[in-house]
């Protein structure tokens, strides 16, 4: 970087910021390439190793800036950026060229982050090794090219431009370049803020400035504010410039690429290591460091190189530095970008999704313990005029997951039932059901649901020993629901950008009628026989808003939905007596389901902390599978039964449901 005369844009020294982590989805849940499990810093370690050992002396107009150039463009292919090459002159009549890597859509805006990557020109006479520029600015240069992979393929809603400027050493001229580029093409005003990351090794601290431009409209100051609360909250010891210096107001930056955008009315941000609080308290003066003479290493070969620098500062100090801009950097800018916004909306449609299904199940689950209750009526019927109670528990385990990865892995729960039959007629029986329960989801993304709930349902069965029969009944249910929804995100690189937990807490009802009739053939000891059913469910989940970290909290709308569906099928049921007063009471069901209606919400609009919504698809059910029971009942006399029974769903494009039931039941 040249020496600092004057505060002209075009003749500015060039002393570097670094780069900020930004932090981005996945998530959910959301995890946009596949992982290589790197941590931060690490690709950034491995650019800058070799863009300043194999380039030293990349000065533009110079094979080595040529071979930089290349392998600069090779590590912004990673990760699915869109890479750009700009070639140009400088005023000196030198090659030099802008390595562009560009992450989302920028139709309607970007964030350009930019970092030169060419070094000072030799001084006259100089004839010892070439400079490697590991502070100025291969460091910069490095973390921009690892948060472009960090964020590529990520959900961002404002799309960003990763800048490896040429030529920032003869006088800013390769980010004069670009922004000429914009003016011609008529986007200029598509530029939505500038980052500017320049020499991160050297200094003592940490720096983060605002530019000049805030002094005039405060609002221009969102970028510092923003990443300084992202140091706080990560623990980074992040600085600003103390204003010690009359000459450079308090919280600003200068003297790099970020200078030919601070006349835009747009945010600036400039990052750096340096020290301004000694020296001419212009941050030139880098360290008080020892093992570097002068206190900077500023252009000079013999101090900006990998054995002095490690030298000075110990092994652990250029890997850490580039970790903790890398996680500062990306944490800022999956924020600007709203894609931690974005990827929460996707895990929470996820989630809500799994609380519609759980209410799919446990209405299910009643239903299935309605068609035990009403099946064994076919055994065992209460005399004429008289009634019978009887008492249950059952236990459910379903170790599979149900319509799709985003939702339950594995559900257990537990039911008390009472029920009631009055056999009115030889040809009439009413029943009457009270079931309580509790549910509890564990779902693949690592969040649960716990669900209580209570139902009651009403029925009547229409058989007098002839093979015809129906049966049909209307339930009525509440359900207190308690979730947490964990939120991972993921980077493109495999880094764990945010990993939360928030607790929600909501209420659903469901009201159902269902009809269904068959014909069953006797067949020796067995009947066997077609049945028809219709069964239609009304679900409503109340609206709520998550307790978490209040930006990617989420609060849900209330959702009501039908669920409706026709099953043609064939059944078999037998009784079969064991000793005096044992009967076995086998049963299998097996049926095509067309769903009229998949019992659940075809989008969701989600509200974020910051007020803002957006409106995520959910995943289509299918509309036509099969489903399979296979069960029997031990009655020991009067008074007691046991049963267990296995269901599962096939032909669904989501795969195989399987429950299993088992329970304990008393009559009175």
């Amino acid at each position: 970087m040249p020496g600092r005369l004057t505060l002209h844009p075009l003749a500015l020294h060039s002393r570097a910021l670094r780069p900020l982590c930004l932090a981005l989805f996945a998530s959910v849940a959301i995890q946009a390439l596949p992982a290589q499990a790197a941590e931060y810093g690490d690709f950034a370690y491995d650019t800058l190793r070799t863009l300043t050992i194999d380039h030293a002396g990349r000065h533009s107009g110079t094979e080595a800036f040529e071979d930089a150039a290349d392998w600069m463009s090779s590590r912004f292919t990673l990760g699915g950026t869109t890479l750009t090459r700009q070639p140009f002159t400088t005023r000196r009549g030198l090659a030099s060229q802008n390595v562009i890597g560009t992450v989302g859509n920028t139709d309607q805006g970007f964030i350009l982050v930019g970092a030169h990557f060419d070094s000072a020109p030799q001084r006259p006479g100089y004839t010892g090794p070439a400079l490697q520029g590991v502070d100025d600015n291969g460091s910069g240069a490095a973390v921009l090219t690892e948060i472009a992979a960090h964020l590529a393929g990520l959900p961002v809603e404002t799309g960003l431009v990763f800048n490896a400027f040429g030529a920032e050493e003869t006088g800013l001229e390769g980010s004069a370049f670009y922004r000429q580029e914009l003016e011609a093409a008529g986007e200029i005003d598509r530029l939505k803020g500038m980052i500017n990351i320049d020499s991160l090794i050297t200094g003592d601290f940490m720096y983060a400035h605002a530019g000049t431009n805030y002094l005039a409209d405060p609002a221009l100051k969102s970028y510092w504010t923003r990443i300084h609360a992202i140091a706080d909250e990560l623990g980074i010891d992040l600085r600003s410039n103390p204003g010690l210096n009359p000459h450079y107001p308090v919280d600003t930056g200068c003297c790099s690429d970020a200078g030919n955008y601070e006349d835009l009315n747009i945010p600036v941000l400039w990052l750096e290591a340096t020290n301004w609080e000694i020296g001419d308290l212009d941050g030139y003066t880098q360290t008080t460091n020892p093992g570097i003479p002068g206190g900077a290493s500023w252009h000079d070969p013999a101090i900006d190189n990998w054995d002095v620098l490690e030298a000075a500062f110990g092994p652990d100090h250029i890997p850490g530095r580039l970790e903790d801009w890398s996680r500062l950097l990306t944490r800022l800018l999956v924020e600007l970008t709203n894609a931690d916004l974005a990827a929460s909306a996707q895990s929470g449609a996820g989630f809500s999704l799994a609380m519609t299904d759980q209410l799919a199940r446990d209405h299910q689950a009643f239903q299935a313990a309605v068609d035990r209750a009403v099946l064994a009526l076919f055994t065992r019927k209460p005399g004429l005029g008289e009634t019978s109670v009887d008492v249950f528990v059952e236990g459910l385990a379903r170790p599979g997951g149900f319509d799709g990865a985003a939702t339950a892995d594995h559900e257990t729960a537990g039911r008390i039932g009472f029920r009631a039959d009055h056999r009115l007629s030889d040809l009439v029986t009413l029943g009457a059901d009270l079931h309580l329960s509790r549910g509890r989801d564990d779902l693949s993304s690592g969040s649960d649901l716990d669900r209580t709930g209570v139902a009651f349902g009403l029925g009547v069965l229409v058989n007098d020993g002839a093979p015809g029969w129906l049966a049909a009944s209307v339930s009525a249910g509440y359900a207190r629901v308690d979730g947490t929804r964990a939120f991972t995100m993921t980077s493109g690189l495999g880094a764990t950008i945010l990993d939360q937990r928030f607790d929600a807490q909501t209420n659903a009802r469901s009201f159902g009628a269902r009809i269904e009739g068959g014909w069953d053939l006797a067949l020796g000891g067995i009947a066997t026989g077609p049945v028809v059913g219709l069964d239609y469910t009304r679900y409503e989940l109340d609206g709520f808003t998550e307790s978490g970290p209040a930006r990617t909290a989420l609060t849900y709308p209330d959702q009501s939905y039908n669920s409706a569906e026709g099953e043609l099928g064939w059944r078999v049921r037998g009784s079969i007596a064991i000793g005096e007063t044992t009967t076995l009471a086998p049963y299998a069901r097996a049926g095509w389901v067309h769903e009229f209606a998949d019992g659940r919400p075809d989008a969701i609009r989600l509200t974020a902390g910051d007020g803002s919504s957006r409106q995520v698809a959910l995943a289509e059910a299918d509309d036509d599978f099969g489903r399979a029971t296979l069960g029997a009942r031990i009655f020991f006399g009067e008074t007691v039964s046991t049963y267990a029974e296995v269901e599962t769903r096939f032909g669904h494009d989501d795969g195989a449901q399987t429950a299993v039931t088992a329970g304990l039941g008393l009559r009175f």
